[in-house]
């Protein structure tokens, strides 16, 4: 609806923008707004049925209810005492606002001589942020929750997410087959594995705790891997970049990094099947199996960039805000980007952050992100279970108090050994894929060329974590799934509203419609994200054989020192003063924990 606006996934940006089109002849009589995303199912009659018994003069917020089960970095450690006391609304399941509420807000956001709730200059939750901006520090209106917005389909729900037989969705809007069905269901020719090249940011600091959590866990079924750290370890082996390790940010290290691999590809003719490179962390947990499902659906013929969006300074006023792919959960480039993205981007400063200046770059060149919620930059723990698809989930991120491969057994251990099964790749006795031999080579051929000159900064720590090793079906916290599922009934069965039990999936945008109840008194807002391309490459290169064994000793990982992790790099302006809320004494900085 809004096309011209890159923020209006974040709802706030274009709250004035929607007003003005319901103030248009045909949406004078609407009473509600509703928001929802591309994959909610919407019944209108049951929803102007219900929204009739709704007191449409008074300032009403309604929704299905989620809560931080702990104060999470992507909320800003926000209600860090009390995590749970915040109600904010699962999209998917819509959100419900009157009128005379709409109006306020945008009045609120309009009138500068009026003090209202600092708003931050990143958007990185829209549901959260959204919720925070209604409440105003407790002098505005709380979520209400209602029993007809629902998570999962049922018969009295008049919104709710759409949902696989698991109860999750994908990414790309289409419910996925059986887990172990790998099909995409998007083309005939799937994007396989060996057609993605890993490129992995590390440095010297990591190598003996990170590095071997990711040799026990999804890189074992990787064919074309890269480590590039600030040093050369032929133990792993690392390529080493000729930039210094720095705490505040990777710019310079990943344009280097972008540039050795574009290199690589143009001049290696065995990599002429790579058609995507993926960049991550060091502590970025991931399923090859997932993210080459995910990529079937788009054409590597075309300028991608896809991942978890974040947005930044979209509330300015010289519309200078812009959004990007955040680096922790994996940021993934077709190849047919590199070469332009190499001639024209440039750091400000070696520690600029490298995901929002890469974003920046590929603005210039007219390239947009295409979101997909099954990235995330943090720890299952930090989102609430509704936007965890069970089946699709592409990658997690930061190691702090977790254990990696736990994280990994639990989520994406089971699929991806399916699907080198299916390849005719058997887990165990020898090695799935020849990236040892392959980065051994690479690491003598590539030599980095100096980028300038580069000041050397502190690297990061790491965090002493709870090492529980094997696959279960207990989250980080001990929780089973389905003690995670039913958490609402209690709550929502003391609402005095109509029946629906709301459970499971994900999230997304926008896009606009309008009628007013009954029917023709509700102006619903739903969104198109960006639509997932045909067609994926050429055929695969030729994979091999099975991964190594990892001597039982070591797959006890014990951190030992404070970890600083890739995302409060990248994004530290987060967590300093921008998120002023009443409980600031609850709100902490990445330094105190």
């Amino acid at each position: 609806m809004f096309p011209e606006q890159d923020g209006a996934w974040a709802i706030t940006p274009i709250l004035g923008h929607i007003r003005a089109a319901m103030l248009k002849s045909t949406h004078r009589t609407a009473r509600w707004l509703i928001v929802c995303e591309e994959q909610s199912h919407v019944n209108v009659s049951l929803l102007a049925h219900h929204l009739a018994n709704e007191d449409y003069r008074e300032n009403l917020f309604l929704g299905y209810p989620l809560y931080d089960r702990e104060a999470t970095i992507i909320h800003h450690f926000a209600f860090f005492k009390n995590p749970t006391s915040f109600l904010y609304p699962y999209l998917r399941a819509g959100i419900a606002l009157t009128v005379p509420l709409v109006d306020h807000l945008v009045q609120l956001l309009s009138d500068t001589g009026t003090p209202h709730p600092p708003l931050s200059d990143f958007f990185i939750d829209a549901a959260h942020e959204f919720a925070l901006l209604v409440w105003q520090r407790g002098e505005g209106v709380p979520l209400q929750p209602r029993r007809y917005l629902c998570a999962k389909a049922l018969p009295s729900c008049a919104i709710h997410g759409a949902a696989s037989p698991d109860h999750g969705t994908s990414g790309t809007g289409r419910d996925l087959p059986d887990r172990h069905d790998d099909s995409t269901g998007c083309t005939d020719d799937p994007t396989e594995v060996d057609q993605i090249m890993f490129a992995v940011k590390t440095c010297s600091k990591y190598h003996k705790d990170r590095v071997p959590a990711l040799k026990q866990t999804w890189t074992r079924y990787v064919q074309h891997l890269r480590y590039f750290s600030d040093v050369d370890d032929p133990t792993i082996p690392t390529i080493a970049t000729s930039v210094p390790n720095s705490s505040a940010g990777h710019c310079a290290k990943t344009l280097e990094i972008l540039q050795l691999i574009g290199d690589e590809l143009r001049y290696n003719g065995s990599l002429q099947a790579i058609r995507w490179v993926m960049l991550v962390d060091d502590d970025t947990i991931l399923s090859t199996s997932a993210l080459a499902r995910f990529l079937s659906c788009y054409d590597p013929g075309r300028d991608l960039y896809l991942g978890e969006r974040y947005g930044y300074h979209l509330l300015g006023a010289d519309g200078g805000g812009y959004n990007y792919v955040t680096g922790g959960g994996g940021i993934v480039l077709s190849v047919a980007i590199l070469d332009a993205l190499q001639r024209t981007c440039e750091c400000p400063s070696a520690s600029s952050p490298d995901d929002m200046i890469l974003a920046a770059c590929l603005q210039r060149l007219g390239i947009r992100p295409i979101h997909s919620p099954l990235f995330h930059q943090a720890r299952p723990s930090d989102y609430a279970p509704e936007l965890l698809d069970r089946r699709g989930t592409v990658s997690f991120h930061k190691h702090w108090q977790i254990d990696p491969q736990q994280v990994y057994n639990r989520w994406f251990r089971q699929q991806d050994e399916h699907y080198f099964a299916r390849q005719s790749c058997p887990p165990d006795g020898g090695t799935i894929c020849k990236h040892s031999t392959e980065l051994a080579r690479t690491a003598d051929l590539l030599r980095p060329a100096a980028l300038g000159s580069i000041t050397a900064g502190s690297a990061n720590g790491s965090v002493r974590e709870h090492a529980r090793i094997g696959p279960s079906n207990e989250d980080e916290h001990g929780r089973t799934p389905s003690q995670n599922d039913d958490r609402h009934q209690q709550q929502q069965q003391q609402q005095p509203v109509s029946s629906g039990q709301p459970k499971q999936p994900g999230r997304s945008w926008l896009g606009m419609t309008a009628s007013t109840t009954p029917e023709r008194e509700v102006a619903v807002t739903g969104a198109a994200s960006a639509a997932a391309a045909a067609a994926a490459a050429a055929a695969a290169a030729a994979a091999a054989s099975s991964p190594p064994t990892v001597p039982l000793a070591e797959q006890h990982i014990t951190r030992k020192h404070l970890c600083a992790s890739n995302e409060l790099q990248s994004n530290g302006d987060l967590l300093v003063g921008r998120q002023n809320l009443q409980e600031s004494a609850n709100i902490i900085k990445h330094t105190d924990l």
